[in-house]
């Protein structure tokens, strides 16, 4: 009969991966970037449902896409939508959305941003494609 092992006999056993921040980068897929874009677009698409108090059969109506398939983009399958959609979709639900571009620092590569900016607090919330707080 095998002896069961330790919790710590299972812990030392363990091989621990250090990740590129990025979920998707993790998974090796070749645009991890604009999907990491694409799932922090998706978040705050989700968000701002809802602030507005809107099903997702009236949210659909105002994207002009099914209740379902605004289902399956806010559980992570937006595959089949662009960047500039997700945007528009943001837009309809009374979100501004700027884009900044700027000059990277030398020491890193340069990457694309999603960031929350909420009027009541006056804060700016990073949600990196990589997961890096911006410089």
């Amino acid at each position: 009969m095998k002896k069961e092992r330790t919790f710590e006999e299972e812990l030392a056993d363990t091989k621990v991966e250090i990740g590129h921040g990025s979920v998707y980068a993790d998974l090796g897929l070749k645009n991890y970037e604009e999907m990491e874009t694409k799932s922090n677009l998706v978040i705050e698409i989700g968000k701002a449902i809802k602030k507005r108090k809107l099903t997702q059969t009236q949210a659909a109506e105002i994207f002009n896409i099914s209740q379902p398939k605004l289902s399956e983009l806010l559980s992570g399958r937006f595959r089949g939508y662009s960047v500039e959609r997700l945007i528009h979709f943001l837009n309809e639900l009374g979100q501004d959305v700027d884009i900044v571009v700027k000059s990277k620092p030398r020491n890193r590569k340069a990457r694309v941003s999603v960031y929350h900016f909420s009027n009541e607090t006056r804060t700016t919330i990073p949600m990196s494609a990589k997961g890096h707080s911006p410089n």
